[in-house]
């Protein structure tokens, strides 16, 4: 049963190329200007190295295993602050290389997803490995979180809310300024037939390949298709979401009920 507010912050991220460090360091100056009642913190695809597809040797020395030191330091922020965070990471397992998305919880439970769909466009497919599973739905005080990973987006048999059994889709991505009217489109479509909240976090800036990912991209959506939270002017984005206006609109207008059977 949904009960109270979930407040959610965004970060909007200009990414150091390559440099963990220096992102960690960035994310850690960030958490301390966040709001102090934060629930839950979206970071962007891939947020300690930026999106590496043009060199695999390059992709597997700044590759990490999920005991490795950035998950290490994640654990012990959600603890220190008592907030969730969720992103996406350059992860290595048996040598293998994954675009792996995470949810980790202030008491130390953690979630991880390999995306699936690899944007080939980009090179991704040539670098990582697809993950296999389906999209995982994380329980987080009250909230059914589903989490994706950008390419994700596009593919809304992938998304599909059935029977209501997420009540917030996380989209976290590095997608290009110059596709970002499909972004919000996607975003808001999303939102709109799967009847829940969607956040799309996204970075900003511009990469060494000369990728430019502009500014103020990173939205959050609510069950009508309407903006509730965007980047004004700094890179930390609040706004709460509401369960009880979610659950109220789900049985006043009850698309779910007629939606089509399917399976994956």
């Amino acid at each position: 049963m949904l009960s109270r507010n979930l407040k959610v912050t965004l970060i909007e991220e200009d990414i150091v190329w390559g440099d963990k460090q220096a992102n960690l360091a960035q994310l850690q100056r960030h958490l301390q200007n966040m709001a102090d009642d934060t629930d839950l913190v979206v970071l962007p695809e891939q947020f300690s190295t930026g999106f590496m597809t043009s060199d695999r040797n390059q992709a597997l020395a700044l590759a990490e295993r999920n005991t490795g030191d950035t998950m290490h330091l994640l654990h012990q922020l959600a603890a220190q602050y008592r907030v969730a965070i969720c992103g996406s990471f350059l992860a290595s397992t048996a040598a293998q290389l994954y675009n792996r998305a995470f949810f980790i919880e202030p008491n130390g439970e953690e979630t991880f997803y390999d995306k699936k769909h690899l944007f080939a466009f980009g090179g991704e497919d040539k670098v990582y490995n697809a993950g296999r599973r389906q999209a995982p739905i994380v329980r987080f005080r009250g909230f059914n979180i589903k989490l994706v990973v950008c390419y994700d987006l596009r593919f809304p048999v992938f998304c599909r809310n059935v029977k209501n059994n997420y009540d917030i889709l996380i989209v976290v991505a590095n997608w290009p300024r110059s596709r970002e009217y499909a972004w919000r489109q996607l975003l808001i479509a999303r939102a709109l037939e799967n009847e829940c909240y969607v956040i799309g976090a996204n970075r900003c800036g511009t990469d060494p390949q000369g990728v430019d990912y502009g500014e103020g991209s990173s939205i959050v959506v609510d069950f009508k298709g309407k903006v509730i939270g965007q980047r004004m002017t700094s890179p930390i984005i609040t706004t709460e979401l509401n369960p009880a206006q979610l659950v109220q609109f789900r049985e006043k207008f009850p698309a779910w009920r007629d939606a089509d059977e399917f399976s994956l």
